[in-house]
């Protein structure tokens, strides 16, 4: 299911299929970055393709994937009635930031709960 935005409740559900696909993402381009080092070509195609797979997963979701070696994910949000994202990285346990859409990554801010999320439910 593919999601126009998200509140904070559904993203958070989201996280461990979230951080176990950019993990699997991760693993697999540094398996092709290895090969390609140590000049082994067999299966950098067939690898590109599962990388690609496990990312038109998190995107097919409506997740923007920012820098995979980070591991740094947006989910679109309406916060204050305005667009916003929900921010996390996998050096996150919990979804803990946003930003509004403008900002970017340097202009996120803690979640305190007296954001006006749009809610799904």
């Amino acid at each position: 299911m593919e999601y126009p935005y998200f509140d904070v409740e559904t993203a958070r559900e989201l996280l461990p299929w979230v951080r176990e696909t950019l993990e699997k993402a991760r693993r697999i381009k540094r398996e092709i970055e290895r090969r390609m080092i140590a000049g082994d070509s067999s299966l950098i195609l067939s690898y590109s393709m599962e990388m690609d797979k496990s990312l038109r997963e998190l995107v097919s979701k409506g997740i923007v994937v920012r820098d995979l070696e980070r591991g740094l994910v947006d989910f679109p949000a309406v916060i204050n009635g305005r667009p916003a994202y929900l921010c996390w990285t996998l050096q996150e346990d919990d979804l803990e930031f946003w930003h509004y859409a403008e900002d970017g990554f340097r202009g996120r801010k803690r979640l305190t709960g007296k954001e006006d999320v749009l809610s799904l439910r």
